[in-house]
């Protein structure tokens, strides 16, 4: 039995499709009673329980399931086996424009949604203008859903789910359509639910939202439970997979690809000359409140330099500009190996100045004296992001970034900063002796003894 205390739980929950070859079969099973499909397990045996006011980020890969089990948790698809429970009022957002009829207006199926989700009349006519507001509608608001652009339409199903009263708010990757303004609104009003004590059930494929907005999180791994518990650890857990399996796909592509065929070097056009080459991550769509403008990798001196030597400074510059000078930001930088190893990440959230407010424009420099890198080629990210560090106004990345180059051999990543020590001071005193034996008995006596 699940816990009281339990706003959602899942208990053993599978769900398995059949597939149908063709549309005959599927007809000659119903006359003949013989199958005539395969069995397509989407989940399997998948158990939770979601505290009240709880956060739980579902996680995995294109196919693991999570999409079925938000359905089977909404009451948009029945399970095949298992139970599932949510006590209070569930509000979804799932696929696209589900629950919509396309030939009604925005304003109509506002109001239809809304008495779905228990608004009373007066409710409903109370909020039906902060609905438009937030979705930005204007006077779509009153034409047919048909009319309306993916984006539009994703901007009204987000805005009557959030402005009902629900207990329980389930989001299933609907920050992944729309423009950059609107998924920052999204994603305000997504950790405005949970700060005043809403349950969340939160699928993304944008890991660092995962970390910072949910409690829990829920990695699905071709339909099964491959890691369930606090956000932070399973997130991590999961990249881990996902740099794992990216080295692998990596290295039978380099087995499988003959001397003849070879590619070029990631990050590269052929026949071109390679060079530092800055590429706007994310998309310019004409609302983005700052955008950045300048990254510049050297030395600390300004001057653009992109090979180093181990334990040389390496700096970043980064200049970007806002259109309103009340916002305020914060600034990431991340440096990752081109293998695509994580190798570190620092931003300006524990500064005391921080966020940054007040101006339209703004140049940082991040310094890293005597960076302790021993080799390798990197590529360096940028991410400008709003004054919770949590959504992202624009990005760039560096590809390739910077090499560090070693003037002797060295095995590795890193060139830590170490010492050698003797915990028992009778070995210390022992090697000292020994050594100046050694050193006061000339080479024949060394070479003897060795």
């Amino acid at each position: 039995m699940s816990s009281p205390a339990a706003a959602v739980s899942a208990d053993r929950v599978s769900k398995i499709y059949r597939i149908y070859d063709s549309s005959g079969d599927r007809l000659r099973e119903l006359i003949f009673r013989r199958p005539r499909h395969r069995e397509f397990h989407a989940l399997r045996d998948v158990s939770l329980e979601l505290p009240r006011g709880r956060a739980l980020g579902v996680i995995g890969e294109n196919g693991a399931g999570k999409s079925t089990l938000l359905k089977i948790i909404a009451g948009t698809t029945r399970a095949s086996s298992g139970r599932v429970e949510c006590r209070g009022a569930v509000a979804s957002i799932l696929e696209l424009g589900m629950g919509f009829h396309p030939d009604f207006t925005g304003r109509e199926n506002a109001r239809m949604n809304a008495a779905i989700l228990g608004l009373s009349g007066p409710q409903i006519r109370q909020r039906l203008p902060r609905i438009r507001d937030f979705a930005e509608l204007s006077e779509f608001f009153d034409q047919p859903v048909r009319t309306y652009s993916s984006g539009m339409v994703l901007r009204l199903a987000f805005a009557v789910a959030t402005h009902a009263d629900a207990e329980i708010l389930i989001v299933d990757e609907a920050l992944a359509v729309g423009d950059g303004y609107f998924q920052k609104k999204s994603i305000d009003r997504i950790t405005e639910f949970h700060r005043k004590g809403g349950t969340l059930l939160f699928c993304s494929h944008a890991l660092y939202y995962v970390a910072m907005v949910c409690d829990e999180a829920l990695w699905l791994r071709n339909g099964t439970v491959a890691g369930l518990g606090p956000a932070l650890p399973i997130v991590r857990r999961y990249e881990a997979f996902l740099q794992e399996r990216e080295r692998t796909l990596l290295a039978d592509g380099e087995m499988s690809r003959s001397p003849a065929g070879e590619e070029p070097p990631p990050g590269t056009t052929p026949g071109a000359e390679p060079g530092p080459a800055a590429t706007t991550a994310a998309a310019t769509d004409g609302q983005k409140p700052a955008h950045l403008t300048e990254v510049v990798v050297h030395d600390g001196s300004g001057y653009p330099r992109t090979e180093f030597a181990s334990g040389e400074t390496v700096a970043v510059d980064v200049a970007f500009e806002t259109r309103d000078s009340r916002l305020a930001f914060h600034v990431r930088v991340g440096v990752d190996r081109e293998d695509g190893v994580q190798t570190f990440a620092v931003d300006t959230r524990p500064e005391p100045w921080a966020p940054l407010t007040g101006r339209n424009r703004y140049r940082l420099r991040l310094s890293f004296p005597r960076l302790p890198i021993a080799q390798g080629d990197f590529r360096v990210f940028v991410y400008l992001g709003d004054e919770k560090a949590l959504h992202v106004h624009d990005a760039r990345i560096l590809k390739p970034g910077f090499s560090v180059v070693s003037s002797e051999y060295v095995v590795g990543l890193l060139r830590p900063v170490y010492e050698w020590a003797f915990p028992d001071a009778n070995a210390k005193v022992e090697a000292e002796a020994e050594a100046e034996a050694d050193a006061g008995a000339g080479p024949s006596r060394r070479a003897a003894s060795s």
